[in-house]
């Protein structure tokens, strides 16, 4: 397993990545080991092959911004906010 860690809202989080060699997965944690949040983000290891072969990007990479992204702006709990609305 491959952590990165971040900061976001004044807060620690990581981002662990791991595969099993047909798929590559990662997700967010915060320092306690609980998921930040509901997203988990997945790329096929050939697909990712095949982006930086045709295209010269990183899927990792630009799942890793995702990630960060969605922590620091709070899009899970928008999401739960919305889906609450929604059943009143």
């Amino acid at each position: 397993m491959i952590k990165e860690v971040f900061k976001a809202n004044g807060k620690d989080y990581e981002i662990r990545i791991i595969s099993d060699g047909a798929t590559i997965r990662l997700r967010a944690f915060d320092k306690t080991g609980k998921p930040a949040n509901g997203y988990t983000y997945q790329i096929d290891v050939t697909t990712n092959n095949d982006l930086k072969m045709i295209a010269g990007q990183d899927g990792v990479k630009e799942m890793i911004k995702f990630a960060k992204d969605d922590v620091a702006k709070k899009r899970w709990e928008k999401f739960l906010e919305a889906v609450k609305a929604l059943k009143k």
